[in-house]
């Protein structure tokens, strides 16, 4: 029987969902259905990530040019500590524990600070494993986030539906008359609750001929202009990517696109083209920070 049980004093997870295969997750702060208490011992990489770029020397002066720095891949190490009740049984968490860090497949690390976040992450080095006891072994899990965002669990959306058009006046009416303007181009605000700037994703339902998709607070657009979508036709936009699908086939954006982001805060999104009765954009986001 192990002398040590507790589960620490942070809680959150890593989990690895392979499309095929087995599915491995270690849940921190938590006891399993083996009776293996895992507890998060420390970490580090998670309160910041580096930077990548520098200065540029004056030639013949003092000082130095300050080009664009952008923030790299995020390293992070755990010292995950595994206590089970039986010999065979920690053996049983070594596995899992290695099964949830994929070479170079990615898995999900949770964090529960006051606003759970998580990240993508893959194993970075060598699993190491100190054994406490004959029950006990702490692994220290290097792993590196290539993407350095912290993410909300949450998947936020918003949605705009085009209505039918409005209908017309029947006569006999009275002058003088007030005609209705045309249909104002769809649009959603899509706010983000982080610290830091994050991408969408955009999916546009038809019929929609030349959908456009606009950041309404900067005026940059993604574009596909020679596209006429029909009413059983969907045109995703991964802006992280910078890639787009129609109905799960590879479409290419204008070539004057400008693929923009969502600071923090809120963003009108806009819906540019001529959407029909039927057509919807939805925006899907998570919230950032770094």
């Amino acid at each position: 029987m192990s002398t040590s049980t507790e589960i620490g004093l942070w809680s959150g997870s890593i989990t690895y969902d392979p499309a095929f295969g087995n599915t491995y997750t270690v849940n921190f702060g938590a006891t399993d259905s083996d009776g293996t208490a895992w507890s998060l011992v420390s970490w580090t990489g998670l309160e910041g990530a580096p930077t990548a770029g520098g200065v540029v020397q004056r030639a013949g002066d003092h000082g130095a040019y300050a080009p664009p720095q952008f923030y790299a891949a995020r390293p992070i190490t755990l010292i995950i500590r595994a206590a089970a009740q039986t010999q065979a049984l920690r053996d049983v968490a070594r596995a899992t524990m290695s099964g949830a860090i994929p070479i170079s497949d990615m898995a999900s690390l949770v964090f529960n600070e006051p606003i759970p976040k998580f990240m993508a992450v893959r194993r970075s080095g060598e699993l190491h494993g100190s054994y406490l006891t004959v029950n006990d072994v702490e692994f220290n899990v290097g792993l590196i986030a290539p993407d350095p965002r912290k993410y909300s669990v949450t998947l936020n959306s918003v949605q705009a539906v085009q209505g039918p058009p409005s209908a017309g006046l029947a006569f006999p009416f009275a002058f003088p008359v007030a005609f209705p303007s045309g249909a104002p181009p769809m649009s959603v605000t899509a706010t983000n609750a982080g610290s830091f700037e994050t991408r969408p994703t955009v999916v546009i339902q038809g019929p929609v001929t030349a959908p456009r998709v606009q950041n309404m607070v900067t005026g940059q657009t993604v574009g596909y202009t020679g596209l006429t979508l029909g009413a059983l036709d969907t045109l995703t936009i991964d802006f992280m990517n910078r890639v787009a699908t129609l109905n799960g086939a590879y479409r290419p954006a204008d070539a004057n696109s400008a693929w923009w982001v969502m600071p923090p805060g809120s963003t009108g999104v806009q819906l540019l083209g001529t959407p029909t009765s039927g057509s919807s954009i939805t925006v899907y986001w998570r919230d950032a920070w770094i």
